[in-house]
């Protein structure tokens, strides 16, 4: 038996920013509540809207599709979706993905 870490969402500011903070492993049961966070977000921020992905240890294809739509909802809705400090592995997918220039990244 593995053991895992659930995902946690939490939400906070950065220098006036709304921010997303994520952890743990956003996978495939995460995923509903990761797009009602992102929502969240996205309707709190006036641009940008902050993802901290710093303590994500595991992130797989359908929390990578959660931010791709995510991102799509926030620009239509004037909103900049920005990812701070992904993890080592979430950037390698966000990398091998092809999806870099696709998002802002802050470190």
């Amino acid at each position: 038996m593995t053991n895992t870490t659930p995902a946690h969402f939490r939400h906070g500011e950065r220098d006036g920013e709304a921010m997303l903070l994520v952890s743990g492993e956003v996978d495939l049961a995460a995923s509903p509540k990761f797009v009602e966070h992102l929502d969240t977000l996205i309707r709190a921020a006036h641009s940008p809207g902050l993802v901290d992905l710093s303590g994500v240890s595991f992130l797989d294809c359908a929390g990578l599709e959660n931010l791709v739509q995510a991102k799509a909802r926030a620009e239509a809705s004037g909103v900049s979706l920005v990812l701070v400090a992904p993890s080592r592995s979430t950037r390698r997918l966000i990398d091998l993905a092809g999806l870099t220039s696709h998002f802002e990244i802050r470190n």
